[in-house]
């Protein structure tokens, strides 16, 4: 697992991190999906959720939030994210 969650827009000149590598499979994985606070990003999510589990067999989903599009999410839930999950989306609606 990655020890941080990539920006896949750039790195600001920062040499590029290696990229976690890819699951061959979805099927009895764990899923962090990360709200970053843009309205209705939450039924954005419950619908990413709904298809994680049925089409694609993921056996658990780890939902937490930011407070606002702004503001970075508290270490504590990157590291909840990070460390408890096989992969994470973040999810954007509005």
């Amino acid at each position: 697992m990655a020890d941080d969650i990539l920006d896949p827009t750039g790195f600001d000149g920062q040499a590029p991190k290696d990229m976690a590598p890819r699951l061959k499979d979805l099927r009895g994985t764990t899923i962090g999906l990360l709200d970053i606070g843009f309205p209705n990003g939450n039924v954005f999510l419950d619908r990413v959720e709904e298809l994680l589990k049925s089409r694609y067999g993921v056996s658990e989903v780890v939902r937490k939030a930011k407070p606002s599009p702004a503001r970075p999410a508290k270490e504590e839930v990157r590291r909840a994210l990070i460390d408890d999950c096989d992969a994470i989306v973040e999810g954007v609606s509005s």
